[in-house]
């Protein structure tokens, strides 16, 4: 008899039992009043050409954080859809999003910035209630660790934002605690000291020259661990610490919506 599992298969297991775990905890299932539930749009960083952070060991390139990110968000929506939302990812392959040589953000010319303004696209076109940028941090200095979790005060939804950041990052440091590591917290932040291009991060900010269009959700950053650094790149080359991940950005959007009054608990929780 065969011993392999699809990914989807062990997904679904997973969830089940992340279900029963959670039920002592926190909501594991939302009921929704109207016919169809929120929907989560999740955007795994980078892709393609765009590999982001890097770990480099004695064999060469370790790992990349655009295969994190994909794996994180992939695990995420089977969760999200297993606890009674509905999901879009931006990608699901590593690839772009953005069409080769497509000025997307009409800005006269043809960058990276085209390729984030197609994720927030995606994220507008689906109706999302909220969205997950999945991103893992990197830095010069290998010895630079942490979990931070980035919002934008000046989007127009910026004080939800910060309400969905601070949850995330709650859930990031209670799960990487759990995995037996100790992390550094760098808080759930505001985008505006990270010095960005206009000031602020392409997914989670305003309207700017370089946004056509912003996104009509809140949006957080989430970069729970760095790539760079060898203790936590190592973490995340673990099958559990990326789904216990993948778990926190659930439980983050469960109670974000929970307080907003987007669903109540179904009696079976």
């Amino acid at each position: 008899m065969p011993t392999h599992r699809s990914r989807r298969t062990f997904l679904r297991q997973t969830g089940a039992l992340l279900a029963l775990a959670w039920a002592a905890r926190a909501p594991a299932r939302l009921a929704f009043a109207r016919e169809s539930p929120p929907l989560i749009a999740i955007d795994p960083g980078h892709g393609g050409r765009y590999i982001g952070a890097v770990l480099r060991g004695p064999g060469g390139v370790a790992l990349l954080e655009k295969e994190v990110n994909l794996d994180v968000a992939l695990r995420l929506a089977e969760l999200l859809e297993q606890a009674g939302l509905q999901a879009v990812l931006t990608r699901d392959h590593d690839a772009e999003v953005a069409a080769v040589g497509e000025d997307v953000n009409e800005d006269g010319r043809v960058s990276e910035d085209d390729d984030l303004q197609a994720r927030v696209d995606v994220a507008n076109q689906a109706g999302a209630a909220l969205c997950f940028s999945i991103h893992h941090n990197g830095a010069e200095s290998s010895a630079v660790r942490g979990t931070a979790t980035f919002y934008c005060q000046h989007h127009p939804r910026g004080a939800e934002a910060q309400e969905l950041a601070q949850r995330l990052q709650v859930q990031f440091l209670e799960a990487l605690d759990q995995l037996g590591y100790a992390p550094r917290d760098l808080g759930a932040r505001d985008d505006a000291g990270l010095n960005k291009p206009y000031g602020h991060l392409f997914l989670a900010g305003p309207k700017t020259p370089r946004v056509a269009r912003p996104s009509g959700m809140p949006t957080v950053v989430g970069e729970p661990l760095f790539v760079t650094n060898p203790t936590e790149g190592a973490l995340l080359q673990q099958d559990d610490t990326r789904q216990a991940l993948a778990e926190a950005y659930c439980r983050a959007a469960l109670l974000f919506l929970q307080a907003r009054g987007n669903g109540v608990l179904s009696p079976e929780c």
